[in-house]
């Protein structure tokens, strides 16, 4: 018999509406037990969230029976391998203040998006790497093995780091035991076959985002809103005998709720319990 999948979610769609407070207790009356914690404003921003307030929002998730599996910066704007020396040095800071959040909330996970390159002048990958990001990387992989929190490296089209074999072109450069790999399913379907892709990362696997696409535009829609096959995912996912926490990632800010509890509905009959 095949073991159950874990599934997560994290709190995306409830960043601009709701407390974080609020937020948490909400899913954990949709019956969650494990999330991934969006640390971006408006619910937190790591140079104002002190010491007092982290113990709190620890205290909540513990008293909640909540675990935080995973905190996710966002990264609209942070991006460590911009040719911009000083947007690397600050993109480099918030990131080491994210790992330290992470040890703080007792997350075991930081999921990051290294950054991106130029959309009209793209610079090959390996150009990137030596002449901006690797030096901040390898600081932030460096204070991630100090605070023992996992440097989750994410996959995004249109970035720096967009196919697995960029994923594991970094893993190499690295080499890191705190370098694993979050594989964001509707992220790799702008660019590569899903299911194929698993096989080429699955030692370093170690987080999974999911969320729904039309395999056109870059969206994160509600499970089976879309056109992703996530019945041929569990199966690989199960294949691998994936032992982590599957996260629904799902930006649906009107209606969080009914959201999240349809698509959870859809991934149940397919394996995954959260």
């Amino acid at each position: 018999m095949k073991e159950a999948l874990k599934l997560g979610t994290a709190q995306y769609a409830y960043l601009l509406n709701y407390t974080i407070e609020y937020t948490l207790k909400e899913l954990k009356e949709l019956g969650f037990r494990y999330i991934e914690i969006m640390s971006a404003p408006p619910h937190i921003w790591p140079p104002a969230f002190d010491q007092s307030q982290r113990k709190a929002l620890r205290h909540q998730m513990e008293t909640l029976g909540l675990e935080l599996v995973a905190i996710n910066p966002t990264y609209l704007d942070i991006n460590m391998a911009s040719p911009n020396p000083g947007m690397r040095a600050e993109s480099v800071r918030q990131i080491m203040d994210q790992i330290t959040l992470a040890h703080d909330l007792g997350a075991k996970l930081i999921v990051v998006i290294i950054g991106k390159r130029h959309p009209l002048i793209a610079y090959p990958v390996e150009v990137v790497w030596e002449k901006f990001a690797k030096e901040g990387v390898l600081r932030c992989v460096e204070h991630a093995e100090k605070m023992n929190v996992i440097f989750g490296l994410e996959n995004g089209p249109s970035l720096f780091i967009d196919t697995v074999e960029r994923m594991r072109f970094v893993l190499d450069q690295v080499r890191s035991s705190h370098m694993k790999v979050v594989f964001d399913v509707a992220n790799a379907s702008m660019v590569e076959p899903i299911v194929p892709a698993f096989d080429k990362i699955k030692e370093a696997l170690v987080h999974v985002h999911l969320s729904d696409t039309d395999l056109k535009s870059w969206s994160h829609w509600g499970i089976g809103e879309g056109k992703i096959d996530f019945h041929a995912i569990a199966e690989k996912l199960q294949e691998l005998n994936y032992a982590g926490v599957s996260i629904l990632e799902t930006t649906m800010p009107n209606e969080p709720k009914a959201s999240i509890r349809d698509s959870v509905e859809k991934l149940t009959r397919l394996g995954w319990h959260i």
